[in-house]
């Protein structure tokens, strides 16, 4: 059943308040705030990431104190599913994978006081080698996000298997923020990262 959602974003960038009648933000009723106005990328340096090294992994978060790093996510799927921008803090996990790799990500968001959003990159803190992105709850504590979703319509999101990944790679999980000021621009979260990650062989010998 869908909800009335009013969207309120900062006075200071100029803004003002509008409502959309969805219950996700790829519903048709959803509309963004004053989609005429840009948040401009973010700036500076990549932070530092936290490696993802053994799985099944799961570890808790939280973007509060963060910096905002990357605001726009461009580039493939990412740009053309809900290409909002992220203006919020963002933390940022990597995971080197190895050949045979089938991985899923996802973000329990249970309780957060965020509105939240999962992205998937080659490259750290470049938002164009976003791969897969999974933005499409509306609100603080919604969820869970799930990348490479792969249930029906109307159902709890299920993570996919990432393809197109290259062995010996490092790859880049942000978790960013919808706002970029208020009770709802940060939050905490679980990221759960499953499947299989090979161990590499540095060397061998025969006795």
């Amino acid at each position: 059943m869908n909800k009335i959602l009013a969207v309120a974003v900062s006075a200071g960038l100029g803004l003002c308040c509008t409502a959309a009648v969805a219950a996700n933000r790829s519903d048709a009723g959803w509309v963004r705030p004053n989609p005429a106005v840009e948040v401009p990328a973010g700036g500076g340096s990549c932070a530092t990431p936290t490696s993802i090294t053994a799985l099944p992994f799961s570890q808790a978060g939280n973007t509060c104190g963060g910096a905002n790093n990357i605001s726009n996510y461009g580039g493939g799927i990412c740009d053309a599913s809900l290409a909002f921008p992220y203006p919020g803090p963002e933390d940022v996990w990597a995971i080197t994978v190895g050949t045979g790799n089938a991985i899923t990500v996802q973000a329990d968001l249970s309780g957060s006081t965020g509105d939240l959003a999962l992205f998937f990159l080659s490259e750290c803190g470049d938002g164009d080698s976003c791969m897969f992105t999974s933005q499409d709850a509306i609100g603080p504590g919604a969820g869970p996000e799930a990348l490479n979703n792969t249930a029906p319509p109307g159902s709890p999101p299920v993570p996919g298997v990432l393809t197109g990944l290259s062995a010996g790679s490092t790859y880049y999980v942000y978790v960013d923020s919808y706002y970029g000021t208020g009770s709802a621009s940060c939050g905490s979260y679980t990221l759960q990262v499953a499947g299989t990650l090979p161990v590499s062989l540095d060397s061998y010998r025969i006795d």
